[in-house]
C-alpha cells in the first residue's frame, strides 16, 4: 500500500498560510460542533493500523466502498456478533470504541473527503444530504437488513436524518455530542472549555518558525492535534493521552486542509442557516443523545433541542465532560451506549 504521509501534495504550503489556517480553524471549531479533526485529500490507499487484539473484536478488515458518485468509502470492520452498527465517526477511532465491538459487527467508515476515503473538491457533491447518501451505500454494499448507528459531532446530526429518511432500516441511534438540530440551540447559553495554553501554543509556533510543517508534517499534526485541538475540547484534558487513534497518518486530516472540505458544507461554517425539526420529529427508531455538560464543540443545548424533538428520545448528559467522552469517562461511557444496543 502507499504511504498517504509520504504523498508530497500539500507539502508547499507556506508557513504564514498553515498558521493563518490553524488561528481560523481554532477559531471556528470552538464555536461548533464537528469531529476531532476533519478534512481529506485522501488519494492514497490507508495506512494499516495496528490491528485490535481483543478476543471480542477477532474479526477485523479493510476495504472500500464506492459510492452511486464514484467515490471510494474506506471501511473498517471489528468483530463478527450478529447485530451489526455502522459507526459515523472515522475510521481511525475504531480502536478507541473497540470496547462497543462484543457480540457485534462494527463498521466504521470514513467519510468522502475525510481520512482514507477519496477527495471531493466539488461544493456540490458535499454536504449532510451526500453524507446521508453515504451511509445508505456502506449499508447497501454490505446487504445489511435492520442495524443500529452511532453518529459523532456532526455525523450525530446526519445518523438521525439517515434515521428519518429510512425509517425501515434503523434499529436504534446514538448521538454522541452531536452538531445542533437548528441554528437557534447551536449557541452556548455560558462559556464552556477553554482556549489552548499559552505555552502550547508558543511551542507550535516555534514548530512553525523552525519549517515542520513542511519537513516533518506528520509530527507537528500530532503535536497540533493535541496542543490546540483535542486538549481544548475536552472537559476533562488529561484524557486526551489515552487515546489510540492517529489520524495524523493522513494527509488528509493535516491541519492545513481542515477547512478546505467542512468549510464548504457544514452549515455553521458556511453561515447558513439550518433546520432539522421537521426530520428530527419524525424518527421514530428509539435514540439515546450522550452529551457532555462541558462540550465547547457542540454544545449540550443542541443535545437537549434533539431529544425534545424526537419522540421518546433520552439524553444522558454526563457532567464536566467535553466532546470525546469515550476518552474521558470511558466507565460511564461505554456501560451506557452498550446498554442501549441491547435494547435495555
Amino acid at each position: 500500500m502507499v504511504n498517504p504521509v509520504s504523498m508530497k501534495t500539500g507539502e508547499d504550503q507556506t508557513t504564514a498560510f498553515q498558521k493563518e489556517v490553524e488561528v481560523t480553524l481554532h477559531r471556528k471549531l470552538m464555536s461548533m460542533s464537528m469531529a476531532l479533526v476533519v478534512a481529506q485529500s485522501g488519494c492514497a490507499s490507508p495506512e494499516p493500523q495496528t490491528e485490535p487484539t481483543s478476543a471480542e473484536t477477532e474479526r477485523f478488515e479493510e476495504l472500500y466502498v464506492e459510492t452511486p458518485d464514484s467515490v471510494r468509502l474506506y471501511v473498517r470492520i471489528l468483530g463478527s456478533g450478529p447485530d451489526t452498527v455502522l459507526v459515523g465517526s472515522a475510521a481511525y477511532l475504531a480502536q478507541d470504541l473497540a470496547p462497543l465491538a462484543t457480540g457485534r459487527t462494527l463498521i466504521f467508515y470514513d467519510p468522502r473527503s475525510r481520512g482514507a476515503s477519496d477527495a471531493v473538491s466539488d461544493p456540490a457533491r458535499l454536504g449532510m444530504d451526500f453524507e446521508v447518501r453515504d451511509i445508505e451505500a456502506v449499508r447497501s454494499h454490505f446487504r445489511i437488513g435492520r442495524f443500529s448507528l452511532i453518529g459523532w459531532s456532526y455525523l450525530g446530526a446526519v445518523v438521525a436524518l439517515y434515521a428519518a429518511e429510512h425509517p425501515a432500516e434503523v434499529r436504534a441511534v446514538v448521538q454522541v455530542g452531536p452538531m445542533a438540530p437548528r441554528r437557534a440551540s447551536s449557541e452556548p447559553t455560558e462559556r464552556r472549555g477553554s482556549p489552548p495554553d499559552s505555552a502550547d501554543l508558543a511551542f507550535l509556533a516555534e514548530l512553525r518558525q523552525a519549517g515542520l510543517p513542511r519537513t516533518d508534517p506528520v509530527r507537528y499534526c500530532r503535536e497540533f492535534l493535541l496542543r490546540q485541538l483535542l486538549r481544548p475540547m475536552m472537559g476533562r484534558p488529561e484524557a486526551a493521552s489515552s487515546a489510540k487513534a492517529d489520524p495524523c497518518l493522513y494527509w488528509n486530516e493535516w491541519p492545513a486542509q481542515v477547512l478546505s472540505t467542512i468549510g464548504k458544507f457544514i452549515p455553521q461554517l458556511t453561515g447558513e442557516d439550518w433546520d432539522y425539526s421537521q426530520q428530527a420529529a419524525s424518527v421514530r427508531a428509539p435514540v439515546l443523545t450522550v452529551h457532555g455538560t462541558a462540550d465547547p464543540n457542540a454544545p449540550i443545548e443542541g443535545g437537549r433541542d434533539w431529544v425534545a424533538l424526537i419522540p421518546g428520545a433520552q439524553l444522558v448528559e454526563l457532567e464536566g465532560v467535553g466532546h470525546a467522552p469515550w476518552l474521558e469517562v470511558p466507565d460511564e461511557f461505554f456501560p451506557l451506549v452498550n446498554e442501549f444496543l441491547r435494547g435495555r
